[in-house]
């Protein structure tokens, strides 16, 4: 009955937003030699009457004890902001309970830029896009959007490209657009973002659902692969960022390494402790966490600087940093 309601709204909601598209460009240009920003991944509580869970809870402290110190200046919100079935519209009481409530630490007050999850799109999608009216700090332009940073007076670049894998992939990553029109029209913003970054120290994309999986949705999102994937070769792509699976994961692409380094943060709220594709010949796993000890989850953070992007994973039970990567400028 959930679905027969979610099929019936969603072609007329498409059908309007379309029109409507707004400017999907973000530039902000900051003083200062580090750009540090957060993630979290799949961090949408429970229904009412509960509307958090214990992990999350534990994460949302540890994030605001790091971001007080470290002052992000933003935060990457990864898709599955509200499980298990979306919001109803912009005054949807999940907004206040799932997120407001629980994200109350000063350094987390600051711009968070969403993407939809599959659980997101059981809801009215647009009524998140509809809360940055709302919210002081819910930044959420259009299904997808760029965010252009700037470091001054050094210069450094980074380029997000935030997608909605929903609309490409489906629902459940099976390759069936949402709406196909919409798929190809973002299908080809995509490309032409990466063709305009191409001056960008730092190249980065960001999606839901991972290209490649080593827990129990992998080893890939097929979809991904045979489209995205291409792109994140040719226009040589830092990273992938990505949640839907509950871990912490750091891949790479087992054909030759290539220039994308491939990333799941999504266990900040829910872990599942699995890795059966981890043995899989499609990628090279760099490192992998998932575990449940203390209701502890997880979420990363990025030191952004001259000479790398210092992607950090956290894990959520007394905030420990346990895993770090850098990645050399494009330029």
């Amino acid at each position: 009955m959930k679905m027969n309601l979610f099929v019936v709204w969603l072609p007329l909601l498409v059908g309007i937003v379309i029109a409507d598209q707004p400017q999907t460009n973000i530039p902000v240009t900051l003083n200062g030699d580090v750009l540090n920003f957060m993630m979290a991944g799949d961090f949408g509580g429970w229904p009412a009457p509960f509307y958090t869970t214990p992990t999350q809870i534990t994460v949302a402290e540890k994030m605001g004890q790091s971001a007080d110190v470290t002052k992000p200046s933003f935060i990457l919100a990864l898709g599955d902001n509200f499980y298990f079935l979306g919001v109803k519209d912009e005054r949807d009481e999940r907004f206040k309970k799932t997120f407001e409530d629980v994200y109350t630490a000063a350094g987390l007050f600051t711009p968070w830029y969403p993407t939809m999850g599959n659980h997101d799109w059981h809801g009215n999608a647009h009524a998140q896009l509809d809360y940055s009216h709302v919210s002081k700090r819910w930044t959420y332009p259009w299904y997808w959007y760029t965010l252009d940073y700037t470091l001054a007076p050094s210069n450094v670049t980074m380029r997000i490209v935030m997608m909605d894998t929903t609309i490409q992939c489906g629902i459940n990553s099976e390759g069936i657009p949402i709406n196909e029109t919409m798929a190809e029209e973002q299908w080809a913003w995509v490309e032409q973002q990466l063709i305009d970054g191409q001056s960008a120290n730092y190249l980065v994309v960001v999606g839901h659902f991972p290209v490649f999986a080593a827990g129990n949705t992998g080893p890939t999102t097929p979809c991904l692969v045979d489209r995205l994937k291409p792109l994140l070769d040719q226009y040589k792509v830092s990273a992938y960022i990505a949640g839907h699976e509950h871990s912490l994961q750091h891949l790479k692409d087992a054909d030759d390494g290539g220039d994308t380094e491939y990333f799941v943060v999504g266990c900040s709220n829910f872990v599942t402790p699995a890795f059966p594709n981890i043995d899989s010949e499609l990628f090279a796993p760099q490192y992998t966490w998932a575990e449940m000890t203390d209701l502890g989850g997880c979420f990363a953070r990025a030191e952004v600087t001259s000479t790398s992007f210092k992607m950090i994973f956290v894990q959520g039970r007394d905030g420990e940093d346990i895993y770090s990567y850098d990645i050399k400028p494009r330029h």
